[in-house]
């Protein structure tokens, strides 16, 4: 009995040492976070991850962007069509009296808006910051008005015009508070978008006439846009390809059909395809036309799949050199071709 109970009173000061280190542990651990980051830091120590982003908000913030997009268009078009002693209807869209603004004393013909770029820049609780660009077609000056439009359609008839139209890019910051918009400045007259490069595609063979995959290709678009034929006999069952009606065209000049597929359809089941035609219409010859298929060979028959959104692309994508740029940059006395060169694309990375 006297063993037992000094074996007992062993154990519960062992546990009790335990404890004790255990607790001092988490004071330790509690002391740290507390000179890091304060209350804050002990709490999110304790308090479980939150929840993912949802994507609830998403068409609210869609039609948010819409919003200001409409919203910097109006001004942008009134902005531009006022003239002098006009200063009042600006009001509506900018704190006209916060800033000394100059208009003409003759309008501009002010046409086709259209917004171009819209990005939000800041969120801040119910407050939302936007940035949006609106291409305009700004003509020559007309007679002065009076009566210009407020819609932000047309200043006044571009059969007016006296000389060649131009389209400029405006940019300006829009508010949006509480579904309320305000254009935080004047606009800005900013630089066109540049010329973009371009990219490398998949289809690296010709493929003439008489090869499987030009065959099939060149009689699917025959039907497709014609109407002459069964466009089923070119499709796959689950395509849902059905020809055009009514046919806008009447006959399909093939002129070049190219494939990622160097042999034509002779040796694989699947292929990448680009076909470019000359279609005709009643009244003659039309502008040319490319049309990207994914074609696929089931039981030796070669068949259209789909009529693709894009051109199939290299993978990785790849950036073709401006070849023009650079022949302008040589000396004029070099008679040597620059040979052309690609930039590879890095791979998209998920951090």
């Amino acid at each position: 009995m006297v063993g037992r109970s000094t074996d007992s009173g062993d154990e519960l000061l062992r546990r009790m040492v335990a404890r004790r280190r255990r607790d001092n542990v988490i004071v330790a651990v509690l002391a740290v976070l507390a000179v890091l980051g304060g209350g804050h830091a002990i709490l999110d120590f304790f308090a479980s991850d939150p929840p993912p982003p949802s994507d609830s908000a998403t068409p609210a913030t869609i039609g948010r962007a819409q919003l200001a997009g409409s919203f910097a268009q109006q001004f942008i078009v009134t902005y531009l069509s006022s003239v002098a002693g006009q200063q009042d209807r600006l009001g509506e869209y900018v704190g006209a009296s916060a800033q000394q603004i100059t208009l003409p004393s003759t309008a501009r013909q002010v046409s086709e808006p259209a917004v171009v770029y819209v990005s939000r820049v800041g969120s801040f609780d119910t407050l939302e910051v936007w940035s949006v660009t609106v291409s305009v077609r700004v003509g020559s000056k007309s007679a002065p008005t009076a009566s210009s439009s407020t819609t932000g359609t047309s200043a006044t008839n571009s059969s007016n015009s006296t000389g060649a139209d131009t389209r400029q890019f405006y940019r300006v910051g829009v508010s949006v508070l509480n579904g309320r918009l305000r254009a935080l400045a004047l606009p800005a007259l900013i630089e066109p978008p540049s010329r973009g490069a371009d990219l490398a595609q998949a289809y690296s063979s010709p493929c003439t006439a008489d090869t499987p995959l030009a065959q099939v290709a060149s009689g699917f678009l025959s039907t497709y846009l014609t109407g002459s034929g069964d466009v089923g006999r070119y499709v796959t069952l689950d395509a849902g390809i059905a020809a055009l009606r009514p046919a806008p065209f009447t006959a399909v000049e093939t002129v070049a059909v190219t494939s990622d597929d160097n042999s034509c359809g002779t040796a694989r089941s699947s292929a990448q395809v680009l076909v470019t035609v000359n279609p005709k219409a009643d009244g003659g010859a039309v502008a040319t036309l490319a049309y990207p298929l994914t074609m696929v060979r089931d039981g030796g028959q070669w068949q259209v799949q789909s009529v693709d959104a894009v051109p199939a692309m290299t993978n990785p994508p790849a950036v073709i050199a401006d070849q023009q740029n650079s022949r302008a940059s040589a000396p004029p006395s070099s008679t040597t071709s620059l040979p052309s060169t690609t930039v590879q694309i890095p791979r998209a990375t998920q951090n």
